[in-house]
């Protein structure tokens, strides 16, 4: 069997269908896909579908990528926002943006008009979460979280050690949302914000936006409902802030920003592919992507980043798919077609031989051993979702 026939015979057996609430489960109305066939990651999750619906569509199931879509649409609708997942105990946070991108794949697979008429209201409503709840002073924006003062002190003290080293010197109720701002990031846990997460404008999250806005300007006209140029305006003005504050002259890369110390993080990551990703990036930040590829790039893809002394499961060495999709993307959109057609090849390498080794898909991998002995903090679990979008993405560059 190859990766890819095992990909579409096992698709379908991550398809929940759960219309009513059920303990802890948020009912939704439309079938909904799960990362894993069974075992854990059993609800819909945020940013993991957008990976994930790229296999539906290579596989030329249209149909359930724009039920997920729908049904994350529904959970903006009724909450303001898109929950971590479709679980009560992910309603305090969210994760990265990728709605309006999910919604705009459907609209490009499908020339459906009327769903990204019905789509883009509820998109701005989530838009206006991230720049009513998430925003810094200086008008860009960070993750967050709404959990109380005596569950961030929990967390900090009794869920977070068990997963990585603290410094029981913070303040414990601080330092705990700051860690539940890292779980919305999706990067949880990672050196990237130096355990500070609260206090950076991240790159990953601005690129998302400044696209948000970059498509509602191009639906504003496309629907015959507006110019555009209020929303442009807005991502220009992001942009610029990015290039002001997130660019290291000085290392040739972006980097998450601490808004509150005025100082970049010390941490080189994948995500700064992810302003080429949403084509922000100008002439002066072009040469930031063979600087990212010196620094990250390894024999099986794109380390997670640089190499740090601590160990995080989101670090090197591991190797994870979102990050090989970002740095595919962008490097193909600013004109390196030999790269990223090379990053991709390097993670259907990965993937096929652990496939051929152990007849799975896991969650990330070990970029250094090329195998699954990824550093994690709470193991490494078989698991479809987004790498199968990736690989079947891959395959195609």
């Amino acid at each position: 069997m190859t990766v890819e026939s095992y990909i579409r015979e096992k698709l379908p057996l991550t398809v929940r269908e759960n219309t009513e609430d059920n303990d802890t489960l948020i009912g939704l109305p439309y079938p909904y896909t799960v990362p894993c066939a069974d075992g854990i990651f059993n609800e819909l999750y945020y940013w993991d579908t957008y990976f994930t619906n790229k296999a539906l569509f290579a596989v030329g199931n249209t149909e359930q990528a724009k039920n997920n879509v729908s049904d994350i649409l529904y959970l903006i609708e009724k909450f303001g926002y898109m929950p971590n997942g479709n679980r009560t105990y992910y309603l305090k946070r969210s994760q990265p943006p990728y709605a309006a991108l999910m919604a705009d794949n459907v609209y490009r697979a499908t020339g459906d008009k009327e769903f990204l008429r019905s789509a883009f209201p509820v998109l701005k409503k989530e838009y206006e979460f991230w720049m009513t709840k998430r925003v810094s002073g200086n008008g860009l924006n960070r993750y967050g979280t709404e959990e109380d003062e005596e569950s961030c002190k929990d967390f900090y003290e009794n869920y977070v050690p068990t997963r990585i080293v603290t410094d029981k010197t913070r303040d414990a109720a601080y330092a705990g949302k700051c860690y539940f701002a890292e779980c919305e990031s999706g990067w949880d846990f990672n050196p990237r914000f130096e355990g500070y997460c609260l206090d950076y404008n991240p790159v990953d999250l601005n690129a998302n936006l400044y696209l948000y806005e970059k498509l509602f300007a191009e639906y504003e006209v496309l629907l015959n409902i507006g110019n555009g140029k209020e929303w442009g305006s807005k991502a220009n003005v992001r942009a610029e802030k990015m290039n002001a504050l997130l660019w290291d002259s000085a290392a040739g890369v972006y980097k998450d920003y601490n808004y509150k110390t005025g100082k970049l993080s010390p941490v080189i990551s994948a995500v700064s592919f992810q302003p080429y990703f949403a084509g922000l990036a100008g002439e002066g930040q072009k040469s930031g992507l063979k600087k990212l590829l010196c620094l990250l790039e390894g024999e099986f893809g794109i380390f997670t980043t640089e190499q740090t002394d601590e160990k995080y499961q989101w670090a090197y060495p591991n190797v994870w798919a979102p990050c090989q999709y970002v740095a595919a993307k962008a490097l193909e959109r600013y004109g390196c077609a030999g790269d990223a057609k090379r990053i991709a090849e390097k993670y259907c390498k990965l993937i096929e031989r652990n496939f051929e080794k152990h007849g799975k898909l896991f969650e990330k991998y070990n970029g250094v051993t090329g195998g699954i002995d990824a550093v994690s903090e709470y193991g490494t679990p078989e698991m479809l979702g987004w790498t199968a979008g990736v690989y079947m993405e891959c395959k195609k560059l």
